[in-house]
């Protein structure tokens, strides 16, 4: 399949962001070092929801940005649930499905992906549905129904591959006890696997990944407290442009590849400088809340930052890596590797932008800051 963003974090709404655990062998056996290197600049084109200048559109948080053949940008909000279509330019056009229960709507969303022809694929997890809309006008389709295999169930479609998707499935957070209790399942795991255009799936996984870095805690009257590490360790996940599966846990520069019939695998490696932590930064980051601060001094805490926030896949395979920052940074560095684990080029941008999708010349990215409403931001690749 050679189209569309394929970039893809696990999903938000269960708060299951995944460490690696099984990664492909490859030929790469260890980081390599620091190269010289050719800095690309990215220059601003335009954004999409900017208040400042006056535009009306105003973005609740973004959970996902897909961009077609024609450069039309799809985005996906968690807060109002939302799809909006915008056409190359950044002018709006119209929703893609909507809130609601009926044909083509949709409740809860896990995920959105791109077919081979520009067909918009939106998973609804409380109908198990993967909900099909025409590349042309956007109009609902179809549903395929991917059944749940007992314990496990589906929660994130990845992304889209040819013949099918690539989704995760996991057991839930918590489990019942024999005596009704509820406990929690420290043991969380999702599995990644292709599932056909038809809604069935094998038994052959092509990874698997655990839940993020969590902690657990008993509630007052019942039940569990648990929050997000300061600074927690958390993987990325993405589809390239050739169907191959891009998955790395970012402790380290560490990217696992596996193509979408699980025959080829490698890794991507890296050698990096880690980012201290300040004391400043870690009480900014554990709020004043004392189950949470009880919970976190009883964990030893993080000394230094992930080696990466996140990264996405171009059109050639390369590898775009947002590096972490210092404190107070404003801007923040993108290493960009190829297959082969080299450094093919080097940019810069402000610390706020997380870029979602890299195609035809352009890169596109949500630029989000604390207490401002997300925007959508479009660069123009200059190599």
């Amino acid at each position: 399949m050679n189209s569309k963003t394929r970039k893809n974090n696990l999903p938000a709404p269960l708060l299951l962001i995944c460490i690696l655990l099984a990664a492909g062998c490859g030929r790469n056996t260890g980081p390599v070092e620091q190269e010289e290197t050719n800095w690309i600049a990215l220059e601003e084109n335009f954004r999409i929801g900017d208040e400042s200048v006056g535009d009306t559109i105003i973005f609740g948080p973004i959970n996902k940005i897909i961009v077609n053949h024609r450069g039309e940008i799809i985005v996906a909000e968690r807060r109002p649930l939302l799809v909006s279509l915008f056409g190359a330019d950044g002018a709006y056009q119209r929703l893609v499905g909507g809130y609601g229960e009926g044909p083509g709507q949709y409740q809860y969303l896990g995920g959105a992906a791109l077919g081979a022809a520009d067909s918009v694929y939106l998973w609804e997890f409380s109908k198990n549905q993967i909900m099909v809309y025409d590349p042309a006008d956007f109009a609902y389709v179809r549903s395929i129904e991917v059944k749940d295999d007992g314990e496990k169930q589906f929660n994130a479609l990845v992304g889209a591959v040819d013949h099918g998707w690539i989704m995760a499935k996991s057991l839930p957070p918590f489990l019942e006890s024999d005596d009704g209790s509820m406990t929690p399942n420290t043991d969380l795991r999702y599995e990644l696997l292709k599932v056909s255009l038809d809604g069935t799936y094998g038994t052959d996984l092509l990874s698997t990944v655990s839940q993020n870095e969590m902690i657990f805690g008993p509630r007052e009257g019942g039940g569990f407290n648990f929050f997000p590490v300061p600074f927690g360790r958390s993987p990325a996940v993405a589809i390239g442009y050739d169907d191959v599966l891009y998955y790395g846990w970012n402790d380290v520069i560490e990217i696992a590849t596996v193509s979408a019939d699980g025959s080829l695998r490698d890794t991507i490696r890296y050698k990096h400088d880690p980012v201290p932590v300040t004391d400043s930064e870690m009480t900014d980051a554990t709020p004043e809340f004392p189950a949470y601060r009880e919970l976190v001094e009883s964990h030893d805490p993080h000394e230094t930052k992930p080696a990466f926030q996140t990264f996405v896949v171009d059109e050639m395979g390369r590898v775009w890596i947002k590096l972490s920052t210092p404190e107070d940074a404003e801007e923040a560095e993108w290493l960009i590797l190829n297959r082969e684990s080299h450094t093919v080029g080097r940019t810069v941008l402000p610390a706020a932008v997380e870029l979602e999708v890299i195609q035809g010349g352009y890169a596109y990215g949500i630029h989000h800051e604390r207490d401002a409403a997300p925007m959508v931001v479009v660069y123009r690749i200059q190599e």
